[in-house]
């Protein structure tokens, strides 16, 4: 296996955090910073324009909460649709032109769609057309792979972690200030046109932090404990130093140079069904495989935490109040449940981002799709949003998030080829928007004629399904090893 010598004169990789994370010698601390702010205010977005649609709906189109279930689930099945389009579009464009100037693009149309969301007189045609413009740029935001970019991979466990306790504060921040304004009783309009020009100066200020250009496709000189890098693409795709922590890392099944030779032919086509095929082969390793899966089955939090909780809440508000107020009540005691698992989450990470680095992956992957299914199903029998048990419920589903979360990070951006990352990115993400969909427009169906809790069995469902994957992958390597 071919590997880099360390070079007693070769650029020193940079540290953060007392040596806790280590970058790439062409990323500077403001570069890594901004990137941490990205992951904040992106998760603070998301969130704000979920929980606000419902208020909309309601006060403005006049569809009751409790029958909104149906009709979140068809813009959203428009909204996911549209990212499914743009997803491979994304990355591709962005291992192309350059992370920053498609991700401008992309706050800007998102800030764009998000104010005009609050000036749309109907559903059909001006909401649904903010919404469409509102995922291409959300699916922008969410693709570009800074982590897998700036972080040396022996890091990008705890990397994960940093950057899954910043989304985590982002929605927590977004509960708050959106709760704030509702008690304030600002207009809809209002709220919306603060929440996208804050997103727009804050996006554009940030991405002034970002490193430019195609620095992660260049040759970067070699340097002391640098794992395999782009030079030595064309002879291996294995993004470790050795032979000794390939088989650490249960990689020893892979043919490389095959890999590599299909892959590298596959390229030459440059189109965007190429780079598709790129993608899905790179699931042939068990760990980016496995980076799809978190991301197809671990990102259902963003509406569970949202749209669903919101509901389920609503029926649970005194039947005296009038529909506003209602609906209000409804609304801060969903807020405080997905505080509470938001919390649980950001902690959770760390021990995640760090156990990813020191035990087996499959064990850490049975753990926390076990949690997320206990705690989904539990759901069935919460009393009510304010009982203390409701409470613990959460705390058991925010523990198995935080590891999808963190898995779903950590899988694509250490173990994603760095020549194809911006293309297995995006095919990653098209996989968390189709879990998105399942979660919404079958949860939000069910959950108008069936049960209220009906998307929490559904995750559960989904995360039984997460679990079969992993005893299959387990045995694979297994069998792997087996056949060696």
């Amino acid at each position: 296996m071919n590997q880099i010598e360390p070079s007693d004169n070769a650029p020193q990789e940079r540290k953060v955090f007392r040596g806790v994370i280590k970058l790439y010698p062409d990323i500077s601390h403001t570069n890594y910073f901004c990137s941490l702010c990205h992951y904040f205010v992106m998760t603070f977005i998301f969130v704000s324009v979920e929980s606000l649609q419902p208020l909309l709906f309601n006060q403005r189109y006049g569809i009751h909460p409790k029958d909104a279930g149906m009709q979140n689930g068809y813009m959203l099945l428009i909204d996911i649709a549209t990212k499914c389009i743009f997803a491979p579009i994304v990355g591709i464009m962005s291992d192309k032109v350059g992370r920053v100037p498609v991700l401008q693009v992309g706050i800007i149309l998102t800030a764009l769609s998000i104010s005009s969301m609050g000036f749309a007189e109907d559903i059909y045609p001006q909401y649904c057309i903010s919404r469409i413009q509102y995922a291409i740029g959300a699916i922008t935001l969410a693709t570009i792979p800074f982590l897998g970019d700036y972080v040396l991979d022996q890091t990008k466990g705890k990397a994960s972690a940093i950057n899954v306790i910043l989304a985590a504060f982002g929605a927590l921040f977004s509960a708050t200030v959106i709760t704030k304004l509702l008690t304030q009783s600002f207009s809809l309009k209002t709220t919306y046109i603060v929440v996208g020009c804050s997103f727009l100066c804050l996006g554009l200020l940030y991405t002034l932090g970002l490193k430019r250009g195609l620095h992660f496709k260049k040759e970067r000189k070699t340097y002391k404990n640098a794992p395999l890098r782009d030079d030595l693409i064309e002879r291996s795709i294995c993004p470790y130093q050795n032979i000794k922590q390939i088989q650490d890392e249960d990689f020893d099944y892979i043919d490389y140079e095959k890999e590599v030779r299909a892959l590298n032919q596959i390229k030459q086509e440059s189109n965007c069904g190429a780079a598709m095929k790129i993608a899905l082969l790179a699931g042939k390793n068990i760990w980016i495989f496995q980076g799809y899966v978190t991301n197809f089955l671990g990102r259902g939090d963003s509406i569970l935490l949202t749209l669903s909780l919101q509901i389920w809440s609503q029926q649970f508000v005194e039947d005296t109040l009038n529909d506003d107020d209602a609906y209000k009540e409804a609304s801060i005691q969903a807020q405080t449940l997905s505080g509470v698992t938001y919390a649980v989450i950001m902690v959770g990470a760390i021990f995640y981002g760090i156990l990813f680095e020191k035990v087996s992956k499959n064990k850490l992957l049975f753990i926390m799709f076990s949690l997320t299914m206990i705690g989904c199903f539990l759901m069935n029998f919460a009393p009510n949003p304010k009982s203390p048990y409701t409470f613990i419920i959460m705390a058991i589903l925010g523990s198995g998030m935080s590891g999808l979360y963190t898995g779903a990070l950590y899988f694509v951006n250490k173990y994603a080829y760095t020549e194809f990352r911006g293309y297995i990115s995006g095919l990653a993400n098209v996989f968390s928007v189709l879990g998105i969909l399942i979660c919404s427009f079958v949860g939000g169906v069910l959950q108008d004629h069936w049960s209220k809790i009906a998307p929490f069995n559904l995750f559960g469902i989904m995360s039984l399904l997460g679990l079969i994957l992993v005893i299959w992958s387990y045995y694979a390597l297994y069998q792997s090893r087996s056949v060696k």
